[in-house]
């Protein structure tokens, strides 16, 4: 499995979007690949620590009535959250950012493609069990990290015989083939750990 990657990669681009200015740098290849062709990729979201504080405050607040459906019930706790979007209206930058990221991992325009999206909390103990996200039309699947404690919990992929570990951060985006097995160790920390895993899908005409 390979990700399709334009010849000349976009300099690095500033988004004004609302109260934050975001940078990304377009995703390469990873080191710890050893040259060999990548089964995931990172990115990175600049200057996003005032950004992820209000995505984080705005969550807290969430009501009941906010949160549409729920699924992966697994290990006593949904892992999958959907929100109404305007709940949040500050993910749009995230959002678009993981779009932009994507069109140039996929090679094809941005306007061609549509994001799904859902949260993913874990509270201490917890772990997300492993799954692919192949059972539709994704192209590319991916997370993106808001609050990250220490030793809460490594992005493990496996993809036939590549195995890899991925320590997440917040602002980091990780992005990878939608039928590439990917699970999250146990929060071994005593703050719950906050993401957001997305699709990537065509836009339909």
């Amino acid at each position: 499995m390979t990700f399709l990657v334009a010849p000349k990669p976009p300099t690095t681009t500033r988004i004004q979007r609302g109260i934050n200015s975001v940078i990304f740098s377009p995703p390469g290849k990873n080191p710890e690949n050893n040259g060999s062709s990548a089964f995931y990729k990172l990115g990175e979201c600049q200057d996003c620590e005032a950004l992820n504080a209000t995505l984080l405050a705005r969550i807290e607040l969430l009501t009941e009535n906010e949160i549409l459906h729920r699924n992966h019930f697994l290990g006593g706790r949904y892992e999958n959250l959907y929100v109404v979007p305007d709940a949040i209206p500050e993910m749009r930058v995230i959002l678009d950012l993981a779009t932009a990221q994507a069109a140039h991992i996929l090679n094809r325009p941005k306007k061609e493609l549509v994001v799904g999206w859902w949260l993913n909390i874990m509270r201490p103990g917890d772990c997300t069990y492993p799954h692919t996200h192949d059972d539709a039309d994704e192209l590319l699947s991916g997370v993106y990290y808001i609050d990250v404690p220490p030793a809460s919990g490594k992005l493990l992929l496996k993809f036939g015989e590549l195995h890899a570990e991925v320590k997440p951060q917040a602002g980091m985006f990780v992005f990878f083939p939608p039928d590439v097995s990917h699970e999250v160790a146990r929060n071994e920390s005593d703050r719950s750990r906050i993401s957001i895993g997305f699709n990537v899908g065509s836009v339909q005409t």
